[in-house]
């Protein structure tokens, strides 16, 4: 599958079928998270490997709030940065950990599409509590979720999936007295 076409045919899965991806599928998706860019190669995401032991973990605390989907698969990843690592801007204070997490998202939901699976980028849930659930280090900041796995047959992209807003209203151009965007 070349780029465009990965592009293309990648959407939110939200029904997987029971077989688990192997092992050594997840470590070459990974592998994509880990080759991510991140400001001042910093690298500051880890990712967690869930599977259905954590996922069932996850469901008995109902107050994590995490979106349903969630449920829908048997393993996901667990997007996280250290707050430690990440690049922080010195005139505004920034932090570009949730930026480079997020980078390593998409590079490895890319992947999960060209090799044929599906996923869907979880970011609503309560990140203290998932933190606690799970028992992650302090120093690490839960940024996304990626559920993976075989695609149902029966699962189609959302209705609204192809539906994109204008080139005009994405694209902004300076005016000559009015420099708002």
């Amino acid at each position: 599958m070349d780029f465009n076409e990965v592009i293309s045919k990648r959407y939110s899965v939200r029904k997987f079928t029971d077989e688990k991806v192997p092992q050594e599928i997840i470590e070459e998706i990974l592998e994509f998270g880990r080759i991510a860019p991140s400001g001042d190669n910093r690298q500051p995401t880890v990712v967690y490997v869930l599977d259905e032991e954590k996922i069932g973990k996850i469901k008995e605390n109902p107050l994590i709030k995490i979106h349903p989907v969630f449920f829908k698969s048997k393993q996901a990843l667990l997007v996280c940065y250290s707050k430690k690592l990440e690049m922080k801007r010195t005139h505004d204070k920034f932090c570009f950990g949730i930026t480079d997490s997020s980078i390593a998202t998409t590079y490895m939901m890319l992947k999960i599409t060209e090799l044929g699976l599906g996923s869907v980028w979880i970011g609503w849930f309560n990140p203290k509590l998932l933190k606690e659930t799970l028992e992650i280090p302090d120093e690490y900041e839960p940024a996304s979720i990626l559920t993976f796995g075989y695609i149902h047959k029966s699962c189609r992209p959302y209705e609204k999936h192809n539906i994109r807003k204008p080139m005009e209203h994405f694209k902004q151009n300076f005016k000559e007295n009015n420099r708002k965007i």
